[in-house]
This record gives C-alpha cells, structure tokens and sequence, in this order.
C-alpha cells in the first residue's frame, strides 16, 4: 500500500520544522510528504526546501495564494498531486509520535476512515519545545510528569496500543470525533466524495463535512485513539460556535444526507 501524507501548514515556519523533525524519526519513512501550504511567505518556502532531501519517497510542496483561510482548497491542491492508495492528514503545527505511520498502515481497512488523536500543548511547554534545536516526542513517563506539571492537557493519550479492534469501531458515525490536524483516508473514497468543499472559507467545520460526507457515502468512521497520538502545539483557537455560513452548510448536509459538492477536488453539480 503506497501512502502519502499531507502536511496542512501556514506562515508558522517555527512549528512546521519541529513537525518535519518528528516525520524523520518515524519508524516507517515509506511514505510520499505533501505540504498543503495556504499561502506562507518565503521563509516556510526556504525552510522547507532545507528538509526536501531527508524524504527519500517524495517531497512536494504546494503553495496557493494568500486569500485568506482556504484549508479545503490547499488540501485538494495537494490531494490532485498525491500517488499515494491511502492518505493521512496531519497538521503543520503538530508532532507526530514515531509509531504514527506505522499506526496509521496498520489501522487502514476498506470502507473506514481513521479518526485520529491529539495531545494539546500549554503556551509554555510549545516556547520550549520551538526554541529546543531538536525535539523529540516525549516518552509516556515523561508525557505523565508534563500532565502533573500542567504542560499538556493529557497524557493517556500517549499509550501506544493499536490491537484495540473491539473497541475502534464503536461509534462508526460518530462524526465529531475528526480531528482535522490527524485523520487518514483512502484515496478513492476521498475522491467519490469529491474531496474537501471549498465553499468552507474561514476556519471551522470543514473538517466536519468531511466526515458527514463520507458517512453519508457509507465509508465509517475508524477510531485510531492509543496509536496515533499528535503533540498539538498551542496557538488560540478560533470561534466554532453553532453559527454562521459554515455551521449552515454542515446542517443542510446532515439533514439532506448528501455525500458529495460541487466545489470540490472536481469543479461540478453535486
């Protein structure tokens, strides 16, 4: 199974190199790197033309203009270009533990996407972390000591157990549990949903379209908790209150069970 891996990124170089840092230390580095780039200057452009070489299966980056928070848009630049059968999503401001890929190929099977886990970082255990020349994700003992100290929001997230099957398929609907900074997908169920809708702009449920979509198109949702853990590094999140264009689109979908849009990897009706 070829697997790409698309790195969602935007002006915040600082973060971006110390999530390339956890991809190198992965266990298993058979696998194509693709940076979905939303419009970062020059200095992410150099910083990631530094690290092109240390990805022996590919390293492309896909760069759109600056028109604002367009994360659909940049997924699917990169989704066009991917050549992998299956594909995971992981964002540029998160660390990835050095069973992550391996993980995510293990937990792979047809008609499921993988939802997968996050470990959110304090402001001042992410200062050290982008100040440190090199960071490694930190051991489960030492994961435990950051939750006492209150420099992460959790630590059992950080066990490493993927033989969890009786459990993974528990909610398969469960829609609210994708995470957009770590899910995998199959590259063809991606496509027969036509991708991410571009006509979420701003941050905010586009991610949660997604998976109705895919749901809708009886492709269910995977549980990849204790195997896929991220360390998410701190920055404000945005409003995601039940409100707005965004909330009104993901509702209309959810009512009318559609699984497909029109403003997605294919320019078309639904």
């Amino acid at each position: 199974m070829k697997l790409s891996l698309i790195l969602s990124t935007y002006n915040r170089p600082d973060a971006v190199e110390k999530s390339l840092q956890s991809l190198m230390k992965q266990n298993d580095k058979d696998f194509e790197l693709l940076v979905a780039d939303d419009g970062s200057t020059a200095e992410t452009r150099e910083l990631l033309n530094s690290y092109r070489s240390f990805f022996k299966f590919g390293f492309k980056h896909i760069w759109q203009e600056d028109l604002g928070f367009r994360l659909s848009a940049s997924r699917n630049n990169a989704l066009r270009q991917a050549r992998g059968d299956y594909i995971v999503f992981l964002d540029g401001d998160c660390l990835a533990n050095p069973e992550f890929i391996a993980n995510h190929r293990k937990l792979a099977e047809p008609g499921f996407f993988v939802t997968g886990n996050r470990i959110l970082a304090s402001p001042s255990f992410t200062k050290q972390i982008l100040a440190a020349n090199d960071f490694s994700f930190p051991s489960l003992g030492t994961l435990f000591r950051l939750k006492r100290n209150k420099e992460i929001n959790k630590a059992i997230s950080g066990i490493n157990f993927p033989r969890l099957d009786f459990l993974r398929k528990l909610y398969p609907q469960k829609w609210q549990r994708l995470r957009g900074c770590n899910f995998a997908a199959w590259r063809k169920d991606i496509f027969a949903v036509n991708g991410f809708d571009e006509d979420f702009v701003g941050w905010g449920f586009e991610d949660s379209d997604f998976a109705v979509r895919m749901i809708n198109n009886k492709i269910y949702r995977k549980s990849g908790n204790f195997a896929t853990a991220v360390l998410h590094l701190y920055h404000p999140e945005g409003n995601k209150a039940k409100e707005g264009p965004s909330w009104e689109k993901l509702s209309y979908r959810l009512k009318h069970k559609e699984s497909s849009c029109a403003n997605g990897l294919i320019k078309s009706d639904c």
